[in-house]
């Protein structure tokens, strides 16, 4: 594959591939995580990937990856940016690219003793999507896009 108008064809073939024959339950999930060495880094293993997640040096990290906090963006993002792929893909609509660009505030007070009405989670997230160039306007009441 070249582009993302030729993903979004195969995706296309692959959902409805998958309608016809759906999943017969849950699928399993697994993640192996484990902290090394002198930083402390985090290695993050899921199927044959592997992520690095580190802190910042305010709490003995050496900013080696992205902080928890800020892996949850990106998965949120990562996400977003899915449901909008299916979705062009069983639409047929066709994109060159799309950015989703995601915001969030993560209050450190949180991992404080006494600060329990502080969430740890991410809070106002908030994300702007854009596909590479404009839709064409529809020609009619049922045209696609």
């Amino acid at each position: 594959m070249t582009t993302l108008r030729e993903h979004l064809s195969h995706k296309r073939t692959a959902l409805m591939a998958r309608r016809v024959a759906p999943a017969s339950g849950p699928v399993p999930l697994h993640a192996h995580v484990t902290a090394e060495g002198r930083s402390g880094i985090r290695r993050i293993r899921i199927r044959d990937h592997q992520l690095i997640r580190d802190s910042g040096p305010d709490v003995a990290g050496c900013d080696l990856g992205p902080a928890s906090p800020e892996l949850q963006a990106g998965v949120l993002g990562s996400c977003v940016t899915h449901i909008f792929l299916i979705k062009a893909a069983e639409l047929e609509v066709p994109l060159d690219a799309l950015e989703v660009d995601v915001r969030a505030e993560y209050d450190p007070r949180a991992q404080q003793p006494g600060e329990s009405g502080v969430p740890v989670h991410p809070l106002r997230s908030r994300s702007a999507h854009a596909p590479a160039r404009p839709w064409p306007a529809p020609a009619g009441p049922r045209a696609r896009r």
